[in-house]
């Protein structure tokens, strides 16, 4: 005879899976949340790269922060753009 079965999880099992759910819903709450407004927050590093190129004093400017060039290179860059400017 199979006997009187009333389940095998008790209150642990039943806190442990609603806890497990509740936490599987909000991260997919919060992943959906997080592709639905990253396409509204401008990027931040490209505006900046647009901003520092807008002129060859800025490019000049962004070359030397990334280390393309050195001071003295861009001394001598910089004086031939305002001469020409």
């Amino acid at each position: 005879m199979m006997g009187n079965y009333t389940g095998t999880m008790d209150g642990a099992g039943w806190v442990l899976m609603i806890l497990f759910w509740v936490t599987l819903i909000v991260a997919i709450a919060w992943m959906i949340m997080g592709m639905v407004t990253q396409s509204r927050r401008p990027d931040t590093a490209a505006t900046a790269r647009i901003l520092a190129c807008d002129s060859p004093t800025g490019m000049l400017k962004a070359r030397l922060a990334r280390g393309e060039i050195d001071i003295a290179t861009y001394t001598e860059l910089n004086t031939t753009i305002n001469t020409v400017r």
